[in-house]
């Protein structure tokens, strides 16, 4: 029962036992210095190349409610929302020159006595639908629209009643116009004057921010969550 084995299984037993011994000295085995670090080399170089691809865009930004008040020139000029004008108008100087002042010419004029005080408003009136629709944001142009954006980004961000100098409001005006010349680029992308004006856009904004971080990490944050820009989008090492 429990007889010699036969020659085949001692054969058998001796080659299992050199094929283990062989693959034990082939793990086991130490490797050369210069393969050890062309390994790790490639390791870093994936790893750098993984990080890389998972970073941030530095231009485009995630949708945020300060973006919901902008007007791109397509929306702008289908005329979807009415009531929006150039020059910086605000309400108070909308109902100025589109109520109060149809008033005060027909009063100063006295317009009135001629056909009556309806009349002479709707006269007025008439007047003032021509100066709506010439200054009116849908018969703008593009940069137009521009300056449009750039007021609404002047009013979300400014610090107080003036301001235009904060690092806040110069990022935000920043982010505008890196958008506007984005979406010009788009369509154009032979442009190589205006992508190199983007870069250099894309470098002032993140140093202004950077220069905001050393000087309240609060206020930065805010910034960043209301630009919708991640941090990594605007430190370290910026590439386009």
């Amino acid at each position: 029962m429990f007889g010699r084995p036969s020659v085949p299984q001692t054969q058998q037993w001796s080659r299992q036992l050199a094929r283990s011994f062989h693959v034990s000295a082939t793990a086991m085995a130490k490797k050369h210095p210069k393969q050890i670090k062309k390994e790790n080399l490639a390791k870093r170089a994936q790893r750098q190349a993984e990080y890389e691809r998972s970073k941030p865009s530095p231009i485009v930004s995630r949708h945020t409610s300060f973006f919901g008040t902008l007007q791109t020139p397509a929306s702008a000029y289908s005329g979807a929302q009415p009531g929006l004008y150039q020059h910086f108008l605000n309400e108070q100087d909308q109902s100025f020159l589109f109520e109060q002042t149809p008033r005060d010419v027909v009063d100063k004029n006295h317009l009135a006595a001629v056909g009556g005080v309806e009349d002479a408003l709707k006269h007025e009136q008439a007047k003032v639908d021509a100066l709506q629709k010439m200054i009116s944001l849908q018969n703008s142009n593009a940069k137009a629209v521009q300056l449009y954006n750039i007021q609404k980004a002047v009013d979300w961000f400014q610090q107080k009643d003036g301001d235009t100098g904060s690092p806040e409001v110069q990022a935000a005006i920043l982010t505008v116009r890196i958008h506007n010349l984005y979406s010009h680029l788009q369509q154009h992308t032979k442009d190589k004057h205006n992508y190199r004006q983007l870069r250099m856009m894309v470098h002032k904004r993140a140093k202004m921010l950077r220069y905001l971080k050393n000087k309240d990490q609060a206020r930065y944050n805010t910034c960043l969550e209301q630009l919708g820009l991640e941090p990594r989008a605007v430190e370290g090492e910026i590439t386009l």
